[in-house]
Parts: C-alpha cells; structure tokens; sequence
C-alpha cells in the first residue's frame, strides 16, 4: 500500500501579475506533495519531526501546544530564505534526502492560470480545482499501477462544507474513470482530509507544495523574487544538522 500526502499549490483565484493590487497571489494552481510505501510512513514522519523539533526549538518551546505546533510552508520559502534562514534549506534537502531512501517519491501537478481578472477569464474556482483534482488522482493513480500496489490519498483538511461539495465529484470521477483506465481501481478511497497539526506528513506535503509554488513563481513571473531557486549555492555547514 502506498500513502500519498498531497497539498494545494497555490490558490484557486484569478492572477494579472504580482504587481496588481487584488489578482497577485499565484500563476497556476495544483496540488503537489509525497508518495511513500505504507510501512515507511511512520518512520519518515519521526524524522520530519525530530528535525522540526531542532529547527524550530525556541518556538515550539514557547507554543501553547508545542505538539501540535507547525510552520507553514509558506513561511519557509520565501524571498530572503536562502540568506537569512539558510539551515531551513538544509533540513528541507536533508527531508527529500531521507523520503528518497526509505521509498518515497516528490509529486506535483499544476496548471497554468489564463492572465486576467475573474471577469476577463469567465473564471470559476470550483471547476478549476476540479479539474486539478482529477488530473492529480489520475497521476497517483498511475504511479501506484506502475509499483504494483494500491494507494490511499490523504490531503489538509478543509471546512466541512467545502468538503462535503467536492467528495461527490471525486467519487464520481475515481469510480466513473475506472471504466476506462484500470489503474484507477488502485485508490482506495477518494482524498481523506486530515488536520496537519496532527500529521507531520501532511505538513510535509506543505512545505514541498509551497517549493513547488515558489519553482512556479519563478518559471513564469519575469521579475520574480525567488530566482533563488534556481542559482546553484552552496549551504554553510551547521553543526546541530546533518
């Protein structure tokens, strides 16, 4: 059995440029996260939070609930990182390293959003996360045929009304799609929401689809901030991390 955590990749909502006033936040939308066997789930999660809990020491120390505290990913990669909070880089790249070991796999899908205002596009934020939806489980569902085992689809949790209105389209479409293309009988269930205070994988899942988004930015925003990404540097040992 294979687990697959996945999260969103940016948001559903219309793009003109990172320069305009309402429509800036991000040019694609999709999901992105981890795929890992079954029986190696646990322990990578016991490394993310051992990291975590090296990283981030002084704030979990002073949270409320130091167990159920988290940093978004959104927090991680961002425009000054690599200068100022380049041990953050390292223990991400140490995570991936450590995923790839014990079975794991990196996974993203996401689509291009046309430029323009809600108006200008004949925008409609349901169907865009649909069909990012789908596409995403037609993937997992593949690389699951492709290993030759059946895989479960965990994503953040959501409100109970949101949830409630895409869970029909998601059994319609694993159900109704399996008609034609076997590897979709390897999901077991449509995507089960989970709270990501509660699972280190989940927040995981965050960090790698906020990468992803930062990856986007910078392959379709011509004066991006995170070109970062993409200059080879190297990270300053750090005594406390691997």
């Amino acid at each position: 059995m294979l687990l697959a955590y996945i999260d969103e990749i940016g948001e559903t909502g219309a793009f003109v440029s990172n320069k305009d006033a309402r429509y800036k936040t991000s040019p694609a939308f999709g999901y992105a996260g981890l795929i890992i066997p079954g029986d190696q789930a646990r322990k990578f999660g016991e490394v993310f939070t051992r990291e975590k809990r090296v990283l981030f020491k002084a704030d979990i120390a002073a949270a409320e609930h130091p167990g159920r505290w988290e940093r978004k990913g959104s927090e991680i990669f961002r425009p000054d990182t690599f200068e100022k909070y380049p041990q953050q880089m390292r223990v991400f790249s140490y995570l991936v390293r450590s995923l790839r070991e014990l079975g794991g796999s990196l996974f993203y899908y996401a689509d291009e959003k046309p430029l323009g205002t809600p108006r200008q596009t004949d925008l409609d934020t349901d169907a865009r996360e649909t069909a990012a939806m789908r596409e995403t489980l037609n993937r997992i569902a593949r690389y699951a045929d492709h290993n030759q085992s059946n895989v479960t689809v965990m994503i953040d949790q959501i409100n109970e009304k949101t949830r409630a209105a895409r869970l029909p389209a998601m059994y319609e479409h694993i159900l109704g799609r399996a008609a034609g293309y076997a590897e979709m009988k390897r999901i077991v269930e449509p995507p089960m929401h989970i709270d990501s205070v509660l699972s280190s994988n989940i927040q995981f899942s965050d960090w790698i689809a906020a990468c992803v988004t930062r990856a986007i930015d910078y392959q379709l925003i011509q004066d991006s901030r995170y070109n970062w990404l993409a200059e080879p540097r190297a990270l300053p040992p750090e005594r406390y991390l691997r």
